[in-house]
Parts: structure tokens; sequence; C-alpha cells
């Protein structure tokens, strides 16, 4: 087993089976924080098998067949703690939060569902019926329910970058044992995998109870991931979704965000751009000349789910207006004359008039210096509160280890948002959104099943699978 320090004390493992270890501790607090990353996320899903890796999340929170008969979460619940689970494009995370005392009986636990998951047959078809009931309360029978997941695919031409994570309902009755346990085979072994502690534990007996429990394990081969290089959008994509959940019309706009590996600064320029067109108070698109009208609600965010630096392959910055009122000033059915050729009628709140101009506008004009560091210091303010929770710190460190091998981006993050994007790179930022081919899907309240997909929250992210 190898082991390396940081020059911040997080501490690297990587045991003979595979598995990647990552122990940040904190002195502070009584608590400790688990997370468990693995390689694999609806990107990863075979052909024809849609929201596998969703419904997998949903067998392995149940717990491996050391657990108690009631499974995972009891146990965790029992100790004072919370678990749960997220699937991603990329990745699916297993954590759990619980009073230190709790750390090795975490471990344990983790140990067990990496060697041999609880699947039996009326599991399987009970977590396909609760993903059923997920799809029909937050995707058909939600207003609005299309967005986000359009947007990737109006603007993505490959099948595993255009997928949502919930799946087909006719794929996931086809669903069978056989298949779990070849996924399972595939993805789930030490090698997919990377632990990650934090909180008040002593590094040397935490990496003594991670080497009793997870040393055991057998190594396997691991499948390789898929290959999502996607080439950028060469049209703007124009489309319409009756959506008859939808009391009001609304618009929801998309952008290919620029690689968070190659193009690391330009992409965390685009985090700042999007926080200072919708995010706040003072943000562009909500007060000002910029500003559109008559709009109830508008959000913009970077990543599908609302988080930066989430994936590794092809992501997105959204805009999602709702209309709630009747505009000033403007005429319905008159032309609009805006570049995307849209009229007045398909955009009563001017809110793709009101993008393209605040864009203009900074291109031409560097950001106020005062409204640049307001901004930033907001966004790095409630990046710092997140990690004061350790399930959260865990899951992205881990996160940011797995994807990127860099698990200290996640402290750097505030500051480096904070203090280093300049007003000169959001300039460049929104001259490569005003050059770049979009997509604008326009939500009509009106008959018919709305297209898949899944709703907003107030803060502009996708409701997890």
């Amino acid at each position: 087993m190898l082991a390396w320090m940081t020059r911040n004390q997080m501490r690297r493992l990587v045991l003979d089976n595979g598995l990647r270890v990552l122990l940040a501790p904190n002195p502070t607090g009584a608590s400790i924080g688990v997370a468990v990353h693995y390689g694999v996320g609806f990107r990863t899903e075979p052909k024809g098998h849609t929201g596998l890796a969703h419904l997998f999340e949903h067998l392995m929170i149940q717990g491996g067949h050391g657990s108690a008969p009631g499974g995972y979460l009891p146990q965790v619940q029992r100790a004072g703690g919370l678990g749960d689970a997220k699937t991603r494009q990329d990745l699916t995370v297993y954590y759990a939060a619980a009073p230190a005392s709790a750390l090795e009986m975490l471990l344990a636990l983790e140990a067990d569902r990496m060697r041999s998951p609880r699947i039996t047959e009326q599991n399987l078809r009970t977590q396909t019926a609760v993903i059923d009931e997920e799809i029909r309360l937050m995707v058909r029978n939600r207003p609005y329910g299309a967005f986000p997941w359009v947007l990737p695919r109006a603007l993505h031409s490959l099948t595993e970058n255009a997928r949502d994570g919930y799946g087909e309902s006719v794929d996931l009755a086809a669903i069978d044992i056989p298949l779990c346990e070849r996924f399972f085979v595939d993805h789930y072994g030490p090698g997919n995998a990377l632990v990650t502690l934090t909180g008040a534990f002593e590094p040397d007996a935490a990496e003594r109870l991670v080497r009793r429990h997870f040393e055991p394990l057998p190594g396997r081969p691991v499948a390789a991931p898929p290959d999502a290089a996607e080439p950028e959008p060469w049209e703007d994509r124009q489309l319409s979704v009756a959506d008859p959940h939808a009391g009001l019309p609304a618009v929801a706009i998309g952008y290919r965000m620029p690689d968070p590996v190659k193009e690391r600064a330009d992409h965390l320029a685009h985090v700042v751009l999007a926080a200072l067109l919708g995010q706040g108070r003072h943000a562009l698109l909500r007060r000002g000349p910029a500003a559109p009208t008559g709009v109830a609600s508008l959000s913009v965010g970077c990543g599908l789910f609302g988080l930066p630096l989430d994936t590794t392959g092809p992501d997105l910055l959204t805009l999602f207006a709702v209309y709630g009122g009747a505009t000033e000033g403007r005429t319905a059915g008159a032309d609009d004359g805006g570049p995307d050729g849209t009229d007045e009628a398909d955009d009563p709140g001017g809110v793709t008039e009101a993008l393209d101009t605040a864009l203009a506008t900074l291109v031409e004009n560097e950001v106020d210096a005062g409204l640049l560091r307001a901004t930033t210091a907001r966004w790095a303010s409630a990046a710092l509160r997140e990690l004061g929770d350790p399930s959260t710190r865990a899951q992205l460190l881990g996160q940011r280890e797995l994807l990127f091998g860099e698990a200290e981006l996640t402290e750097r993050l505030p500051e480096m948002i904070r203090t280093g994007v300049t007003g000169e790179q959001v300039s460049r930022a929104a001259a490569r959104l005003r050059a770049s081919h979009r997509a604008v899907v326009r939500f009509v309240p009106g008959t018919g099943a709305p297209d898949r997909g899944t709703t907003a929250t107030a803060h502009g992210k996708a409701v997890a699978p």
C-alpha cells in the first residue's frame, strides 16, 4: 500500500486492490464525514439500459449482505448519523455524516456493500417502482419538467451526453439480476472507487481502520469509461415544449461551458459570469437597464446540477426564467429583432434580448469593479460555508479527487473565484457566449405530454436523481 501527504496534510493512500483513500482530518468538532465515490454515472450506462446507474444507486443504498435486516440507513441513523447517495454524469457517491465514534461502523458498512450488495428480485422490483414514481412526480406531473435535460439533448450529439439520470420506464422494466451483477463487477470494484474521510479523526488510527475493512476486498479489472468527447454545436437550436402542468410560459437557454481541464481559467470565468448575470439582488438580469420585464423568477447557473467542476465531460451554462406578468413598453406579436430571430409572442418578457444586451455590454465594457468584488465574495462565502459540513466536504473533496486528481481544488476554489477572475476574463467569457451557438427552449402552457426531464429549484439546480 502506498501513502503520502500533501502540503495541507491531506493523506492519500492506494491499497493493493486499487482502492484510493483520501484522509482529510479536521481537529475541530466531534463529527465525521464519509464519502465513497465510484467512477460510474449515467454516461456509463450500457446502450439500451438508461436509468441503470441511478437504479443501481437505489440498490446499493440498501447495504450489503452483512447489513442488519433493516438495511444500511437505519444503522446509520441509530448511530446518530445521516446518509444518502447521488448519481451524476461520471460518478455515483454514497455519503454519510455521524459522530466520530461511528467511524468504524461506517467503514464496515461501506466495505460490506463494496464486497457484495444486497441485490434480490424483490429489491430490484421495489426500487424500479420507486424510480417510476420519482419519474411521475418529478418529471411527468411537474411544471417545466424538461428543464434542464432538454438543453443537453439540444446541444450534444452523443447519446451518452444527452441522457437524463432517471432513464426510460421501458428500459428500467427490462433490467434483471444478471445485468445488475455485470454492472457491479464492471464498475463497483475497489479499483474504480475512492473513499474520503473528513472531520474529527486521527489519521493513523483511521488508516488502520481503512486497511482492516477494505484491504481484504479482492481487486478486479475496471471497465473503461466512455469517450465523451463532444464537438461544439454547429447551429443554434430553437425548441418549444408544450407543458400541460405549466401555468405560465417560461424559457430555458443553454450554452456549452469551456473544458474544465484544458480551459480551467475560462471555465471559472464563466462561473463568475453566470453569477453576475443572475445570482444575487444586484445581478445584471435582475435590476438595471438589462433586466427583462414581467419575469416572475430567473436563475443562471453552471453545471447540470448547479455545481461547477462537477464533471470532466461537456457541461452547460444555463438560464431559466418564468414569465409572471405583463411586460412594459412591448406589443405582443411585434418583431423583437433579436439575434436569435425570435418574436415578442415567443419571448414576452424579452429574456433572450435582455441576455444578449447584457453580454454585449460586458464585451464592450468590463464589469464594474465593485460589482465584481461583491459577486465573487458572495460566491466564495457560500462555497466556504458548504465546507463546514463534514459530509459535504467529503463529497466535494472526493469528487474533485476522482474527476481531476485535485482534492485541494475544492478548498482553493473559493479564493480562486474571489481574487483570481478578472473583469477582462469575464468580458472574454461574455464574448465567447455571444459567438457560440446556443439552445433556446420555450415552455408553452398547453395540452400534451411534456418532454422528458426534471425541474429546477429556486437556485437553478436540477432535482438530483
